[in-house]
């Protein structure tokens, strides 16, 4: 009886013992040694990698993206191009690896470049680099070479290379070199246009220019008026001065000391019982006058362009390109510009 019961409990020890060994050997492992479940991709397209986008840089030749109108260089090495770009363009001129002039085209293209140093003598070949304003960069296919001699009485070389090889080069300045025919055309047609033109019935009058003399202490005004006898003007703090009109143009000289600050100048036209029938008047600072250097000072009127400014002051509407050069820090865009803006001009006029 005792026999069978040991063995009774030797059997319940060894069932017991076998069964620990099992649940040891299917024992989940420490923490250490869990496996890491990774949730696993469905779909090959879920794993592409994000790709970040650059801005589209493209660096072409075309053309039409740039195109060359005025190139003016004078004996001393000033220069002023004018042309057409894609609107609202960063374009840089550049000579070697040196940029000369930065400008910008406005909303429908048009821009003027004018270097702040003048040209050295020797022999430049200009580049023409666009970036417009979704990031692309276009370089003209078209280059200008320029031969500047140094003496002032030396008319510089300037000719359009095409950098293709599709068409020599197209001289457009050399001595000698008659490229005024264009410019004579236009000037016999805005002259045959302006006398045409219908003057207003009802009385006007309007303040065209002006010069300063600081040494004499002396202001010259000039303008043009209609419908009327008389013109009187004048400027704060002095007395006025008249004058009669004369083809529906006047010009007077006002003695006095311009003061530093903001003062106002005006005209008036009287008619035959000294009624007053049109005025017009300006605001000007003493910093304007001093700039201007005893220059003229032109007031820009409804209707202007600097073509028929230059045309009408200096003799040649090609000149506008002086006006452009004296003026670069209020012209953008020579085919822009406002009633009652005022430009330097030069006091003599060139040819």
């Amino acid at each position: 009886m005792k026999f069978s019961k040991v063995m009774y409990l030797l059997l319940i020890g060894a069932t017991l013992a076998a069964l620990a060994l099992l649940i040891d050997f299917y024992k989940p492992s420490t923490v250490e040694n869990k496996e890491v479940v990774v949730p696993l991709v469905k779909d090959k397209v879920d794993a592409k990698p994000i790709e970040l986008k650059k801005p589209k840089v493209e660096i072409s030749q075309n053309a039409e993206t740039i195109k060359l109108e005025v190139i003016r260089v004078r004996p001393d090495g000033s220069l002023v191009i004018a042309g057409k770009a894609i609107p609202n363009s960063k374009i840089d001129i550049i000579s070697g690896s040196e940029i000369i002039a930065k400008t910008t085209s406005d909303r429908i293209g048009d821009f003027v470049a004018v270097p702040e140093k003048q040209l050295k003598s020797g022999d430049y070949l200009l580049s023409f680099r666009q970036t417009t304003s979704d990031g692309n960069v276009i370089i003209a296919n078209k280059s200008v070479a320029i031969n500047v001699s140094g003496n002032k009485n030396d008319t510089p070389i300037v000719a359009i290379i095409d950098d293709k090889g599709q068409s020599g080069a197209k001289l457009i300045q050399a001595p000698g070199f008659d490229n005024n025919k264009a410019e004579k055309k236009d000037e016999v047609n805005f002259k045959k246009e302006s006398s045409e033109t219908k003057i207003d019935a009802n009385p006007h009058i309007a303040i065209l220019a002006l010069t300063y003399d600081s040494e004499i202490g002396q202001l010259a005004l000039s303008g043009s008026a209609h419908n009327g006898i008389q013109v009187n003007a004048g400027f704060s703090g002095q007395d006025t001065s008249s004058t009669k009109i004369l083809n529906d143009e006047w010009s007077l000289r006002i003695p006095g000391k311009l003061i530093a600050g903001k003062q106002k100048i005006f005209a008036v036209l009287l008619g035959k019982d000294g009624k007053v029938l049109s005025k017009s008047s300006l605001v000007i600072s003493g910093k304007t006058i001093e700039s201007a250097d005893g220059k003229t000072l032109v007031i820009v009127q409804k209707g202007d362009a600097l073509w028929n400014i230059a045309y009408q002051r200096l003799g040649l509407g090609k000149l506008y390109l002086d006006i452009v050069e004296l003026n670069r820090d209020k012209i953008r865009n020579p085919d822009l510009i406002y009633p009652q803006q005022l430009f330097i001009i030069p006091n003599q006029s060139k040819n």
